[in-house]
């Protein structure tokens, strides 16, 4: 019996049959290797969103008072979104009554000295040779100090001589065999001449308080007071917003698996058109669940709850405050 020849199939029939039956399994088994490995090289990431902390200060008066001048070097006087460096001056306040109080303290100052003239004059007139040295050393040291409180208290700058008296401590005595009214009229004028020397320092420190100057460098972005007004002790002058973020501020969602800790790896993207990504740093993670603030969500319209994560702002890197940018965190470092 003559053998069967079966007629062979065309090579189209065959790539008709490969592709309904080989190609799909090939691209499923492709498909999965491709997802496997994504998910290792991204599966542990998580992506939020953040923040450069913006850092805003409130300017206030140590005293109450009439504000009189708002110096600027070039305009005359600060105007909104000003820039201001650290240490110069926002407000001056009115000093007449310190002024007055300053005039006084001279005066008291110059009564003191001709008392103490008038002590070393009594105290020579009785006194003899051998107490003699010191009641001159006892008058020198006293005057010496209250020439120095009224230099200080009419703006001189002191001489180097201050410094000398400062050293000598204790002190210098009167000797054993001067007269106790020469000694009890001495310690009367000392303690008369150490409460001025403390009325003295709180007049400089009024001096100062009457000058309000900015405690940080950055942008004057509310001006609370102006010139003729007047401000109660603790009251707002102005606000002050930081020229440089200190860290970036992020929110992990409360129902995310992803644990971050101090030291763990973030990628860093800015939200500006070609801005290029960095990397960062956990500085500290927060312990309390707060309200993720409308900002920092993709959809503002429903609220979330998370825990707040402060991220290193690299030295090399300079985003402005209140910019938003892209986190992914990734494993730990």
């Amino acid at each position: 019996m003559t053998p069967e020849k079966r007629i062979p199939l065309a090579w189209t029939a065959r790539w008709r049959r490969i592709r309904l039956h080989a190609v799909p399994i090939a691209c499923f088994v492709m498909a999965v290797a491709a997802c496997s490995w994504l998910w290792q090289g991204h599966g542990g990431e998580v992506h939020s969103i953040g923040a450069v902390h913006v850092v805003r200060v409130d300017v206030t008066s140590p005293v109450a008072g009439l504000i009189v001048a708002m110096p600027h070097e070039t305009s005359g006087q600060w105007n909104l979104y000003d820039h201001v460096l650290a240490g110069e001056v926002l407000a001056r306040m009115d000093d007449r009554q310190l002024r007055s109080d300053q005039a006084v303290f001279r005066q008291e100052i110059r009564e003191l000295v001709e008392e103490l003239n008038q002590w070393k004059a009594t105290s020579l007139k009785d006194a003899d040779s051998e107490s003699v040295p010191s009641i001159e050393l006892a008058w020198q040291h006293e005057l010496g100090r209250l020439t120095l409180l009224l230099q200080s208290s009419m703006g001189i700058p002191d001489s180097g001589a201050a410094s000398d008296l400062d050293a000598m401590t204790p002190l210098p005595d009167l000797s054993e065999i001067v007269s106790e009214t020469t000694k009890l009229g001495l310690g009367r004028l000392r303690e008369a001449r150490e409460t001025m020397e403390t009325r003295c320092d709180e007049l400089q420190l009024r001096t100062e308080s009457l000058e309000i100057r900015a405690p940080i460098s950055g942008t004057l972005v509310a001006v609370h007071c102006w010139p003729g007004q007047a401000v109660p002790q603790g009251g707002r002058v102005a606000t002050i917003a930081a020229d440089h973020g200190g860290h970036i501020v992020s929110y992990l969602p409360e129902d995310s698996r992803f644990e971050p800790v101090p030291g763990t790896q973030v990628a860093l993207r800015a939200r500006t058109r070609g801005a290029a990504s960095f990397t960062s740093e956990v500085e500290k993670v927060g312990r309390q669940v707060e309200r993720i603030p409308d900002r920092y969500l993709s959809s503002p319209s429903a609220h979330q709850w998370g825990i707040p994560i402060r991220i290193k702002m690299p030295a090399d890197v300079s985003l402005r405050p209140g910019s938003v940018v892209d986190v992914v965190f990734t494993s730990a470092g």
